[in-house]
């Protein structure tokens, strides 16, 4: 409930953090909507004085179960997300939602110390993919990334499972 409250003051106060390049983002009507999207949690996101460090973090709820990630992938090779970085405290777990709203189709893969491993190969402009698969986080308490490969040039989410 605080999310939504500091997403619609972010939104009225005209604030364009997390917003992403075309305009679009968190509090954007042109960006897709997911249904069942979290709910803020208690953490530092949550607790921050400006509204705009909830859009740049996610920190979820102990039972929130799915996080929408909007990744704008555009031709230019650079990406924007939202959120910029995901932190969980340890025993939490998440789904992801993965949520195009560029126009260039991009690649998602998991990338730590041992491995990089594909999770959606050519997610085009415009689509979504709910990865009901992977449960992130849960019993490990350590850091990866999320790698967004837009023209073949990797773009990291970082992703603290210990916060």
């Amino acid at each position: 409930m605080r999310l939504v409250l500091l997403l619609v003051v972010a939104t009225a106060c005209g604030s364009d953090r997390g917003k992403l390049p075309d305009g679009g983002g968190a509090g954007s009507d042109d960006a897709p909507v997911a249904e069942d999207a979290p709910p803020g949690g208690d953490g530092p996101a949550a607790d921050a004085p400006s509204p705009d460090a909830a859009v740049d973090a996610f920190v979820p709820d102990a039972f929130s179960g799915k996080q929408d990630i909007r990744i704008d992938c555009h031709n230019t090779c650079v990406l924007a997300s939202v959120p910029a970085s995901i932190s969980v405290p340890a025993g939490t777990s998440f789904e992801v939602n993965w949520i195009n709203v560029g126009d260039t189709e991009c690649d998602v893969s998991k990338v730590d110390q041992f491995n990089n491993v594909p999770i959606i190969l050519g997610l085009e402009p415009g689509t979504s993919y709910h990865d009901m698969v992977h449960q992130w986080c849960g019993s490990f308490t350590g850091t990866f990334r999320f790698r967004i490969y837009i023209c073949t040039v990797p773009n990291d989410i970082p992703v603290n499972c210990g916060a």
